[in-house]
């Protein structure tokens, strides 16, 4: 029989973490969601209780049927219009459209720069996306929230339900560069949810960091591998007293 010893990490206190990555479009936020998701998991070694579950923003898309996405999306990916509920652009029928706020004030200016709005029902939506997240921290579940606060009263939503659930909240603030930023998302017209219309980025870098959230860790994707910014999170939570090593024993016995 043969011992060996491998470090792992577990949860320190009772709360449930909520890891709340922000950033705008574009910038890394989902493929270092799941890589932080994947090292996490390793390295809690099976404990159901030190283990992460990873939602996002986007997950109110997969909630509303195709029928009532916006013309301009729809078109962006190739797809049928004449399936769609919107007759034209901005009739209210979608359940989400992209804005033009190129005449707006704002960091970078320049055109196009698109906000994203959603009508009244894709907005209760993101309110019970919000409380459902808030719903399984109360359970006890940790969770990895991918995030794109647009709007201060998403993050003031955000917060309260996170507060409520009380939950041990951790901000990482993701940056990228415009130039990258814009490079991606015009590598993005992929024809599935991941496609993005120019104009998206550039005008949510200006909004999405507005919010005055106190990141424990900023994140520069366009200089930082995805391996080295998962790293960084790992140090600000150990830092954080939120998580911490823990020597596993375990045994192997020889067949």
């Amino acid at each position: 029989m043969t011992t060996s010893a491998t470090s792992a990490l577990r949860s320190v206190g009772p709360n449930p973490i909520a890891i709340v990555v922000n950033g705008p479009s574009s910038s890394g936020k989902s493929t270092l969601c799941r890589a932080l998701q994947d090292r996490l998991t390793d390295l809690a070694d099976g404990d159901p209780d030190a283990a992460f579950a990873r939602v996002a923003f986007d997950d109110v898309v997969f909630l509303m049927s195709d029928k009532l996405h916006p013309i301009s999306f729809v078109s962006l990916k190739g797809g049928d219009l004449s399936q769609l509920a919107s007759r034209v652009p901005h009739d209210g029928r979608a359940s989400w459209e992209y804005i033009d706020e190129s005449l707006a004030e704002g960091k970078h200016g320049g055109s196009p720069r698109l906000r994203l709005v959603l009508n009244a029902y894709g907005r209760r939506l993101l309110c019970g996306v919000h409380n459902s997240w808030a719903a399984h921290l109360k359970l006890g579940t940790n969770m990895i929230i991918d995030h794109f606060i647009q709007e201060g009263a998403w993050c003031e939503e955000l917060l309260g339900v996170l507060r409520d659930a009380g939950a041990r909240i951790f901000f990482v603030g993701v940056f990228c560069s415009m130039a990258e930023l814009e490079r991606r998302e015009s590598s993005r017209g992929d024809g599935g949810v991941e496609g993005r219309p120019l104009g998206l980025a550039r005008r949510s870098d200006e909004l999405c960091h507005a919010h005055n959230l106190d990141y424990s860790v900023i994140l520069r994707t366009d200089q930082q591998t995805t391996a080295e910014s998962v790293d960084l999170i790992l140090q600000s939570l150990r830092k954080a007293g939120l998580v911490a090593p823990l020597e596993i024993t375990g045994t192997q016995r020889d067949s």
